[in-house]
C-alpha cells in the first residue's frame, strides 16, 4: 500500500520517491497541507513560474466536469518539461476518487498530480484509492508536534541567523501550532523584529508573537451564545486565518452552553439570580457581561436543544471534514439568531 505515517512524511519530502506522480495530501491542519504540498510541487520539476506548466484546479468544480482533469494530466507541456496539476478543497467526491483511481493505474507520463485534502478517514473513497494505487502515494499531515514545530523554528532561525533561548523557545512553542503557514508566518515575524540581535529573548516572544486564537475563540463563543450576531463574520474570519481548527470551536462552545446549562439549573431550580449564578462561575471580567446577557436569555430547555444540536453538529464535521468551516460557520449564526431573538422576546 502506498501511503506513509505520520512521522515518516518529513523524510520522504527530503528525498521524494518520483515514481508515485500522484500525491495526495491530507489532514485537519490545512497551513500544513498546503505546505507540504508546495513541497511536492516544488520538487516535481515542473517550472512553477510558467503558467503553460502548472495549473491549480478546485475540487468542487471537478466533481462537476472531471473530464477537465484528465484533460489537463494528459496535455503536453508547451514549451516541453514537467507539468504540475494541483487540486485544492478535496474531500468525499466520487467523481475525483474515481479518477485518481484511473491516474494511479495508468499515470500520465510527463505531469505530477498533487491533490490537497482535508482530514480523510480510512474509509474514505479518495483515500483508499490513492493508497491502492500502484503510481499514487498518500501523506497524511497532522498538526504540529513538537519535535516538527522545533524544527520548523530553527530553519526559520537559521535562515536569519538568529539563535533563541530556552524560555523563549519553549513560550514561542505555547502561541504556535494551530496552522503550520500561519506559526511560520509569525516566526519570520519575530526573526524580522529581531534581526540583527544575535538572540533571541522571552520578552521578544512576548512582545511580537500574540496568543490572539485563546482570545478570539472565547470572542466568538460569547458573541454566539449572547447573540451578537453582527460581530460574528469579523471574529470567524479572524479565527481562520489564525488557524483555528474549527473542532476547537465546536469544543469551545459545547463547554460553554454545558456551562450555561450548570447555572441555569441554578437559577431556574435553586432560585439564584443571574448575576450571582454567574460571579460563581468566575468568568474573566471582560466576558461577565456576555455570560449575563447569554445567561438571561437562554432558558433551560433552549440550552438542552442547542447542546443536542452543537453535538450533532460536531459528528457531521468529522463526517464530511470538507464542509466543516461551512457546518461551524452555521452552527454559530445559528446560535446567535437564536440568542438574539431570546432577548428580544425577554424584554417584552
Amino acid at each position: 500500500m502506498a501511503q506513509k505515517k505520520a512521522g515518516e512524511v518529513e523524510a520522504f519530502l527530503s528525498r521524494p520517491d518520483t515514481s508515485f506522480p500522484v500525491v495526495l495530501l491530507y489532514g485537519p491542519d490545512p497551513g500544513l497541507v498546503s505546505e507540504r504540498a508546495g513541497t511536492v510541487a516544488r520538487l516535481s520539476g515542473a517550472d512553477l513560474a510558467d503558467p503553460f506548466s502548472t495549473v491549480t484546479l478546485n475540487a468542487d468544480e471537478l466533481e462537476r466536469d472531471i473530464g477537465r482533469l484528465f484533460d489537463e494530466a494528459r496535455t503536453l507541456s508547451l514549451f516541453g518539461g514537467r507539468r504540475l496539476i494541483r487540486v485544492r478543497g478535496a474531500g468525499n467526491g466520487k467523481n475525483l476518487a474515481d479518477a485518481v483511481a484511473d491516474l494511479a493505474a495508468d499515470p500520465p507520463p510527463g505531469a505530477t498530480i498533487v491533490i490537497e485534502a482535508g482530514d480523510l478517514k480510512k474509509t474514505a473513497a479518495l483515500r483508499q484509492q490513492v493508497e491502492r494505487g500502484r503510481a499514487a502515494m498518500a501523506l497524511p499531515c497532522y498538526q504540529d508536534e513538537a519535535r516538527a514545530l522545533d524544527k520548523m523554528i530553527d530553519e526559520e532561525l537559521s535562515a536569519a541567523n538568529l539563535t533563541i533561548d530556552r524560555h523563549a523557545r519553549e513560550a514561542l512553542r505555547e502561541r504556535l501550532g494551530a496552522n503550520r503557514l500561519a506559526s511560520r508566518g509569525e516566526v519570520q515575524k519575530l526573526c524580522l523584529y529581531a534581526l540583527g540581535k544575535g538572540q533571541i529573548t522571552e520578552d521578544d516572544v512576548e512582545t511580537i508573537v500574540g496568543d490572539v486564537s485563546a482570545d478570539t475563540v472565547d470572542e466568538t463563543i460569547d458573541a454566539a451564545a449572547s447573540g451578537e450576531v453582527k460581530k460574528l463574520p469579523e471574529l470567524i474570519e479572524r479565527l481562520l486565518a489564525s488557524g483555528t481548527a474549527t473542532f476547537q470551536l465546536h469544543s469551545a462552545l459545547l463547554r460553554h452552553f454545558q456551562g450555561l446549562q450548570i447555572m441555569r439549573s441554578e437559577v431556574e431550580e435553586g432560585g439564584a439570580t443571574v448575576a450571582s449564578a454567574v460571579e460563581r462561575r468566575r468568568p474573566h471580567f471582560r466576558r461577565k457581561p456576555a455570560f449575563e446577557a447569554a445567561l438571561g436569555a437562554w432558558t433551560g430547555e433552549a440550552i438542552a436543544r442547542t447542546l443536542q444540536r452543537i453535538e450533532a453538529d460536531i459528528l457531521l464535521s468529522r463526517r464530511e471534514s470538507a464542509l466543516a468551516v461551512t457546518i461551524m460557520r452555521r452552527t454559530l449564526t445559528d446560535i446567535s439568531v437564536e440568542a438574539a431573538r431570546l432577548r428580544t422576546r425577554g424584554r417584552r
